[in-house]
């Protein structure tokens, strides 16, 4: 894999999820959320600049995607251990994450496929959905710690979990097929 410099602030993503998760999880809310930060922050940032910079690749393509989601998996792991997110909406996240997830090494080094990876708008927006609801579930965490308790949740968080869900059941009934489609060779690109 090119380490330019948005594949290393892919990288970087992936590699500070386990600091993010343990300063949280020791109640260092403002160091956590700093690097979480970086963390969201560095999804927007590597596309762009590798478009920018003319250092597009094709592991960076299919990097940023798995970043993205070992970004989901672990921190609505953390929160639904915690009780901060509910199981049927970590549920379905699991199951669109890992089956996305399983489809790569599947493709890549099983069968040997080359594919490319062009999100369109609705997976761009359940991806944003995911952090906006990974960020309020940590504020939601640190509120409680410093003793606000009586918080609004499922008023407030209710109806985005609501609407994710709907685009994680769309994104994952639209991925089937065209995993099968590149797997048969009469498709290259997941949208």
């Amino acid at each position: 894999m090119p380490l330019n410099l948005p594949n290393l602030l892919t990288l970087s993503r992936i590699l500070l999820i386990p600091a993010v998760l343990l300063l949280i999880h020791q109640h260092s809310f403002t160091a956590g959320f700093l690097l979480a930060g970086w963390v969201f922050l560095t999804d927007f940032l590597d596309g762009r600049l590798a478009r920018k910079l003319g250092v597009v690749t094709q592991a960076g393509m299919i990097l940023d995607p798995v970043a993205d989601k070992l970004v989901a998996l672990a921190m609505f792991g953390y929160l639904f251990a915690v009780e901060g997110v509910p199981g049927w909406y970590v549920s379905l996240i699991f199951v669109r994450d890992l089956t996305q997830l399983a489809s790569i090494p599947v493709l890549l080094w099983w069968k040997k496929i080359a594919f490319k990876v062009a999100p369109k708008w609705i997976p761009k927006w359940g991806t944003t959905l995911n952090f906006s609801i990974l960020g309020y579930g940590f504020v939601r965490l640190w509120l409680e710690d410093s003793g606000y308790t009586d918080l609004p949740y499922d008023s407030v968080i209710l109806p985005v979990l609501l609407v994710s869900g709907a685009f994680e059941l769309y994104i994952l009934l639209t991925y089937l097929p065209r995993f099968v489609q590149i797997y048969r060779g009469t498709h290259d690109t997941f949208e």
